[in-house]
């Protein structure tokens, strides 16, 4: 028997739930687009998921006008976001503007217990959609089922993300990444298509630098900022496994191919001297993607990897994250 248990709790003047069971403990934000705040394996009382340095911002907190970016930033803070419609850069979409990484994760969410999580919902203003989403705890994994309704007269075209992001102590210099063998995209900061034949995985060739071996993290403040995208998979199902030998503590990401064909591979060690970061992040993301690069006009654009979702059809796509003690 699976035993969860709920408890009502408030983070940064948000109602949350925390989820319980033997091995996890998982804080969910209904009212901030549903995100998992945090993810503490009970054995070792480790958080496992990476915090913005501002942290959640109380509901009513204001905040200065801003780029589409940072206005949506401001109200990160930081743990597993649903990215939808939109990913990545802000665009216009169906005569109005679809923010940084889209709707879902800023909406408020309904939710209601389950045996085994909670179920949430919402209606999105933007785009015509609704969302629910399955959060559900089953020993050492937290997995999250979307099901999203197209409610519209006419096709729409998404991208679809799911962002966990790791932070330290699990993200450190003793960290290492392997993930089902694939194709490693660079990002294409200047929208213009990279022609040369893509390498396999974990090699990454940046535009303008050096090649980096995506498979070694490196220690905070180091310097490093990577993007690049992850496709063409060998198998059906993928797993990202990030390992701390260190702790003896990793995660594994896992998601099918045809939920997601693509991943996004992010990580910051110190190398945005600007805002955000300022040099003082230290984050890592695996994120099952629909599309790539970053913002759904840039994904049509440059790669044709576009979802569109015809009028009162319904899709679902599942992300799992394991806990392992090595």
């Amino acid at each position: 028997m699976n035993n969860v248990t709920h408890e009502d709790i408030t983070v940064s003047g948000w109602s949350a739930v925390r989820l319980s069971n033997e091995q996890l403990e998982v804080t969910v934000v209904p009212g901030k687009g549903a995100d998992i705040t945090s993810m503490i394996d009970r054995a070792t009382g480790t958080e496992l998921m990476w915090r913005t340095r501002w942290g959640l911002r109380p509901p009513g907190a204001m905040a200065p006008p801003a780029s589409p970016e940072a206005e949506a930033l401001d109200r990160s803070g930081g743990g597993w976001h649903t990215l939808f419609p939109n990913a990545g850069r802000a665009c216009v979409e169906q005569g109005v503007e679809w923010g940084f990484h889209g709707e879902a994760w800023l909406a408020p969410f309904e939710h209601e217990r389950t045996d085994d999580g909670l179920r949430l919902t919402t209606t999105l203003a933007r785009s015509p959609f609704t969302v629910v989403k399955d959060i559900v705890l089953d020993g050492d994994r937290v997995s999250v089922t979307e099901t999203v309704t197209q409610i519209g007269a006419h096709p729409v075209d998404v991208m679809w993300w799911q962002h966990p992001t790791f932070g330290a102590p699990l993200i450190g210099p003793e960290t290492t990444v392997s993930i089902t063998d694939c194709l490693v995209h660079p990002d294409m900061p200047d929208d213009v298509p990279d022609t040369a034949p893509p390498p396999r995985w974990p090699e990454h060739r940046p535009p303008g630098g050096e090649p980096v071996d995506l498979s070694r993290l490196t220690a905070a403040g180091e310097g490093g900022s990577r993007l690049a995208f992850l496709g063409e998979f060998e198998a059906e199902q993928v797993r990202a496994e990030i390992r701390n030998p260190a702790l003896g503590l990793g995660v594994d990401v896992e998601w099918s191919v045809d939920d997601f064909p693509y991943g996004c591979y992010w990580y910051e060690a110190g190398g945005r001297l600007g805002y955000p970061w300022y040099g003082a992040a230290h984050g890592f993301s695996i994120e099952p993607a629909t599309g790539y690069p970053s913002g759904l006009a840039r994904a049509r654009a440059l790669t044709g990897t576009e979802l569109t979702i015809e009028p009162g059809e319904t899709k679902r796509k599942t992300v799992s994250v394991r806990v392992h003690h090595d």
